[in-house]
């Protein structure tokens, strides 16, 4: 089996490496450079068709930096992404426990609780879990992981 890590030189993209790795999945995992889907162009399909993994793990995200630097890599790269991904290929995408806000202490958070984003990092992982949330509704075999 082969998989696609994208964001594998972060901190959750290289524990993901790691462990498939170790289970023997080919884990292919290009650099940034190589493939950049915030710039939107037609590249990324291309690099998944040539690659073609058996799931596309999106490790990728902005966690600092200003709003619209977060909102180009965690919604136009999801947005990218998704176009990118042909039928076959499975999506597993990082969302984030910030999609949900600030919890009441001792309150385990499920994923019935309403969404409400106080951050701009938390509000562009929102943007990109529905975007897979949508794509899903259109066929695209895909999950978010919060984490």
């Amino acid at each position: 089996m082969r998989i696609l890590v994208i964001g594998a030189s972060g901190f959750l993209g290289g524990h993901v490496r790691r462990a498939a790795a170790a289970r023997g999945i080919e884990v292919i995992a290009p650099a940034h450079d190589v493939l950049d889907l915030a710039a939107g162009s037609a590249e990324p399909a291309a690099l998944i068709a040539k690659i073609a993994p058996r799931a596309v793990v999106n490790c990728a995200g902005a966690v600092t930096g200003d709003a619209a630097a977060m909102n180009a890599t965690n919604v136009v790269g999801t947005e990218n992404l998704v176009r990118a991904i042909g039928p076959g290929v499975r999506l597993v995408h990082l969302g984030s426990a910030a999609e949900y806000g600030r919890g009441s202490p001792g309150v385990p958070v499920t994923e019935a609780a309403v969404p409400q984003p106080l951050t701009p990092y938390g509000v562009t992982k929102l943007g990109g879990t529905r975007i897979v949330a949508d794509a899903r509704e259109s066929g695209l075999d895909g999950v978010v992981l919060r984490v």
